[in-house]
C-alpha cells in the first residue's frame, strides 16, 4: 500500500479551500445557520443575523428565508440590499398575518357570502405571501 505524499494533500486541501470560500455553503447546526462569517440564530420570536467579521448585528427578521438572504447578503458583501429585505419582510409579515386571519375567519362563519368575501381576501393575500417570497429567495440565488 503506498503512502500519500503530503505536499500533494495539503496543495489538495488548499485548492478545495479556495473553491469553497468563493462559493460558502450554508451550514445548520443547532439553531444556527452558517454563511461564510453570517449566522443567522432562531428563536422563538424570530431570526437574528450577527456579522461575526465585524462582530455586529445586522439585523432581525421574522422569517427565516429573508434572515437566510440577510446572512447571504452579509457573506458577499452586498450589504446596500439589506434595506430592501428588510421591507421585503416587513411586507411578508404583514400579509402573513392577514392571511391567517383570513384563514380563522372563514372556519368561524355561516354565512355563505361573507365566506365568499373572505376566501377571495385569502387567496390574495397567500398570493403576495408567494410573491414576496420568491422577492426575497432572488437576494439568495442571485440570479
Amino acid at each position: 500500500m503506498s503512502r500519500i505524499n503530503p505536499s500533494i494533500l495539503q496543495n489538495l486541501n488548499s485548492i478545495i479551500e479556495s473553491g469553497i470560500s468563493d462559493y460558502p455553503i450554508p451550514m445548520k447546526k443547532g439553531n444556527s445557520i452558517r454563511i461564510k462569517n453570517a449566522v443567522v440564530r432562531s428563536n422563538k420570536y424570530g431570526h437574528h443575523v450577527f456579522d461575526l467579521k465585524a462582530k455586529r448585528h445586522i439585523g432581525y427578521s421574522n422569517h427565516k428565508t429573508t434572515a437566510v438572504a440577510m446572512a447571504h447578503c452579509v457573506a458577499h458583501n452586498k450589504e446596500e440590499y439589506l434595506h430592501d429585505i428588510a421591507r421585503l419582510d416587513h411586507k411578508l409579515s404583514k400579509y402573513y398575518n392577514d392571511a391567517v386571519f383570513y384563514k380563522h375567519s372563514m372556519e368561524k362563519t355561516n354565512d355563505d357570502d361573507r365566506y365568499e368575501a373572505i376566501q377571495m381576501r385569502y387567496e390574495i393575500a397567500l398570493d403576495e405571501c408567494y410573491r414576496l417570497k420568491e422577492q426575497i429567495e432572488t437576494f439568495i440565488f442571485d440570479k
